[in-house]
């Protein structure tokens, strides 16, 4: 993977480099209380993060989103955030049933339109299940899928939920 290749699937940071997804990008700078070794195990842990994801995207063609957002996001026919008092949401709703496990959210898009969501909490219980099922009943176009640690790690399992009308299937990485 180069540089170049990475940009144009997530973007650029602030400072010229790749936008990774959160979680994703190694500390730039070896913390005062981790050892060398500690540091290289993590700049290697996060390099492979890195590749995972960005075989991941360009597999399914995706572009990492701006937004940070919820499914109501993948119902709209553009890109566009959610907002509004009367539509709040999900992710940013402190009453939302979707809190939990909307966790280290990604939003991807496909030719320029919502696609995928992909999120990694740290457990997913039987509320989190009914909820997503919720969400695929309420709107047949969307899907969901969940399982593996994905690429942020630190004992989380990946959901992804996507458009079944803009992209077959979408599988966590």
């Amino acid at each position: 993977m180069n540089k170049t290749s990475a940009i144009a699937i997530f973007g650029k940071n602030d400072f010229g480099g790749v936008a990774w997804p959160y979680g994703v990008a190694a500390q730039p700078h070896r913390p005062s209380d981790w050892t060398e070794e500690a540091y290289a195990e993590h700049r290697k842990d996060r390099e492979q993060a890195q590749q995972l994801v960005f075989d991941w995207a360009q597999k399914h063609g995706l572009k990492k989103g701006k937004n940070r957002c919820c499914p109501k996001w993948l119902q709209r026919d553009r890109n566009s955030t959610c907002s509004g008092a009367k539509d709040p949401c999900a992710l940013y709703d402190g009453s939302s049933p979707d809190r939990a496990w909307l966790d280290h959210v990604t939003t991807w898009t496909l030719d320029r339109l919502p696609a995928v969501i992909t999120t990694a909490p740290y457990t997913i219980d039987q509320d989190d299940r009914d909820r997503l099922a919720w969400w695929t009943a309420e709107d047949p176009r969307l899907s969901v899928a969940y399982g593996g640690a994905g690429w942020y790690g630190h004992s989380t399992t990946q959901i992804v939920m996507w458009r079944a009308d803009i992209i077959d299937v979408v599988k966590p990485a």
